[in-house]
């Protein structure tokens, strides 16, 4: 075959493809390289029950990507999907839709037993019959399935850890998630009240579809399957204040783009070991679903469709905090990994920081319980001191003594195991010697006057300092950057800790991107001033 000829039957080949492709219903596509699954982990993680209030659903598999309809249900009530106990015989006998296995479950529970038709798997049903927990009873129904019917079956199995009920009215569905490792989807068939097709889980909505699974657990967890796109319509806002300016908007959306494609893998099917990789809390990136929406934030998503900061042609994680408290953190510092592009960098313009100045008093007893819940105990704390910083400023080794021995904390667990704002600190005791703030000027170094400086008093309120004879402690003071002071405790029982900064600090600020923004900075130029070195391309 000469080259002229392989080339024509390529050719020929792709457009039948492109053909077949266009004419399958929109059900049947292929997952787009933008489709997600987000642990719903902030009210739907290892819950006995979960609430669809949606009255319409349809319920099928994504298999190879691929999302078929199968079948549908409808309640006026809603549904509940709770978890299935007990142990259960199986019925050998197959079937390729709901309704046939249905009529053969109320066959069976005429004997007075309880039978379930089961979804196993795309158009495969079985019937499950039992449900007890004692040997006693499962021995009842194997009387009367071996008297009175002549069906085939196995078991009985007891609880596998993925087996869950679908309730509804005139509704009931066992689902088995082990037997394909796979568990179905649920979408929505109704519209909402602004006529957008939403799963209803009764604290939220959501776009896209709802998976429901115990993955290997004993309750229920939620996930999300939702395009890329839709899903960054109700980040950005869970993330930033919608009135911010457009542009830190933005690049908000490209900074979220970018996080979810480089955390979690695409793709719409089951996964019972892994069902998800980010979840919708701050661990990764809050996401509130539909309700949390705004037409600005939305227009911002659209505006960016596609973009992603990328490092050498590859999509980098960028990461992002609300308050850098000044100069941004390098990701080695935080959390050991070196990258050319989390470097720390001035963060001049968060002139107007989402979280300010903050102290945080904690007492010797209350520093012990927190490091006994973390697993670090040390007896009751008789000290505690800094031992390294960072150029930023912030803490990256801690040193607590105790009765029992003393305990060196290091770099972002320093933040999680005292649950600080920021690393970002200074510790003040009782006794302190006080600090002078020093400028810089032609004469050399000259003393500043405070008297005009506003400060954070012992009650947390933003007042002048006015007289300043008091002991008072600063954590920082630069240029017109509020300083933050604090007099020092009385009892050396307490410990201040005084700070600045919201986050981990690495990547861009949204405080800071806020500011930009308002210094007249495009969401390109804004995330270029965080993410050094790196582009802002359209991937898709």
């Amino acid at each position: 075959m000469n080259k002229k000829s392989a080339l024509r039957r390529i050719v020929a080949c792709l457009l039948v493809l492109s053909m077949v492709f266009s004419w399958l219903p929109p059900d049947v596509f292929a997952a787009s390289m933008t489709d997600i699954r987000v642990g719903l982990t902030s009210f739907y993680k290892d819950k006995p029950t979960i609430k669809i209030t949606t009255t319409k659903i349809g319920m099928g598999y994504s298999i190879h990507d691929q999302y078929k309809c199968e079948v549908e249900f409808t309640s006026r009530n809603g549904f509940t999907l709770q978890v299935a106990k007990g142990s259960y015989f199986i019925l050998d006998q197959k079937f390729s839709n709901y309704s046939e296995a249905l009529v053969v479950a109320k066959k069976i529970e005429q004997l007075g037993v309880k039978a379930y038709p089961a979804s196993i798997y795309r158009n495969t049903y079985q019937v499950y019959v039992g449900g007890e927990s004692t040997t006693t009873e499962m021995e009842r129904i194997r009387e009367r399935l071996v008297t009175n019917t002549a069906y085939s079956y196995q078991g009985p199995y007891a609880d596998n850890g993925h087996r869950l009920i679908l309730l509804g009215e005139n509704v009931t569905l066992l689902i088995d998630g082990k037997t394909k490792a796979a568990y179905p989807q649920f979408k929505a068939i109704s519209l909402n009240s602004t006529k957008v097709a939403t799963m209803d889980l009764g604290a939220r909505q959501y776009r896209g579809r709802i998976e429901v699974g115990r993955y290997g657990k004993s309750g229920l967890t939620a996930v999300n399957i939702i395009n890329l796109e839709s899903y960054l319509y109700s980040v950005v806002p869970s993330e930033m204040v919608s009135s911010w300016p457009i542009e830190s908007l933005k690049a908000q959306a490209v900074c979220a783009r970018s996080y979810a494609m480089s955390k979690t893998s695409y793709g719409t099917d089951s996964n019972i070991l892994v069902p998800y990789k980010i979840t919708d809390t701050t661990k990764h990136q809050s996401y509130k679903g539909y309700g949390a929406e705004t037409t600005r934030t939305t227009h911002a998503v659209k505006e960016t469709k596609g973009y992603a900061v990328t490092y050498k042609n590859k999509v980098i994680c960028a990461y992002y905090s609300s308050t850098s408290g000044g100069r941004t953190e390098s990701s080695f510092n935080v959390w050991g990994s070196r990258a050319p592009y989390l470097q720390g960098v001035v963060d001049e313009y968060e002139s107007e920081p989402e979280k300010g100045p903050w102290v945080i008093a904690m007492t010797k007893s209350e520093l012990s319980k927190k490091l006994a819940n973390a697993g670090i105990g040390v007896g009751n704390v008789t000290n505690v001191t800094v031992v390294s910083v960072t150029n930023s400023g912030r803490v990256s080794k801690l040193k607590v003594f105790g009765e029992d021995q003393s305990r060196i904390i290091e770099k972002e667990k320093i933040r999680s195991v005292l649950d600080l704002y920021s690393t970002k600190f200074k510790i003040v005791k009782s006794g302190q010697n006080s600090d002078e703030v020093v400028a810089l000027g032609s004469n050399g170094m000259t003393k500043v006057d405070l008297s005009n400086s506003y400060v954070l008093d012992g009650n947390g309120k933003t007042k002048k300092l006015g007289n300043t004879s008091n002991r008072i402690y600063i954590v920082k003071s630069s240029g017109n950057l509020t300083p933050f002071i604090k007099e020092a405790p009385e009892s050396e029982d307490i410990y201040y800790f005084v700070g600045q900064g919201f986050g981990h600090g690495v990547g861009m600020s949204q405080s800071g991107a806020k500011g930009l923004a308002k210094n007249g900075y495009s969401y390109k130029k804004i995330l270029q001033y965080y993410f050094k070195g790196c582009s802002i391309q359209k991937i898709y």
